[in-house]
C-alpha cells in the first residue's frame, strides 16, 4: 500500500463512498488562496480522520478553520453559476473518459491512478 510505503496516515473511511456533490459545489466558490487548504483539510477529514463529510456539523467545523463563514458556503452551493460550473466541468471530464482521480490525460492519452503518473510522464518527455 502506498500509505505504508511512504508513512503516511490513512484510514479507510468505512462510510466511502459519500455524496460530495456540495463539498465540489463549495470548491469552485472558494477564492484561489483558500483552494488547497479547503482541499486539503476535507481530504484528510474523509482519508485520514474517516469523518463522515455527509454531516453539516463537520462541514461546518472543517469551515470554520478554513475561515469560510456557513452562510457564505450554503449560499454558494446553491447558486446557479456554480451548479452549471460543475455540470460543465463534469460534461468535460466525461468527454474525455475521465472515471475518477486522478486521471491524468497527456497527449490525447489517459492514464488513471497514482501508479501511472510515471507513464504519464514518459508520454509528457515523448514531445
Amino acid at each position: 500500500m502506498v500509505s505504508k510505503k511512504f508513512d503516511i496516515k490513512f484510514k479507510f473511511n468505512p462510510l466511502f463512498p459519500i455524496n460530495s456533490l456540495n463539498l465540489m459545489r463549495g470548491l469552485l466558490s472558494v477564492k484561489n488562496g483558500l483552494k488547497n487548504t479547503y482541499i486539503d483539510l476535507f481530504f484528510d477529514a474523509y482519508w485520514q480522520d474517516a469523518l463522515n463529510l455527509n454531516d453539516e456539523k463537520i462541514i461546518f467545523n472543517i469551515l470554520k478553520k478554513i475561515k469560510i463563514s456557513k452562510g457564505s458556503f450554503l449560499k454558494n452551493i446553491k447558486d446557479q453559476k456554480i451548479k452549471d460550473k460543475l455540470k460543465q466541468l463534469t460534461q468535460s471530464a466525461y468527454k474525455k473518459d475521465i472515471f475518477g482521480a486522478p486521471t491524468f490525460v497527456v497527449n490525447k492519452k489517459i492514464f488513471w491512478g497514482q501508479d501511472r503518473l510515471d507513464y504519464a510522464l514518459d508520454e509528457y518527455n515523448k514531445f
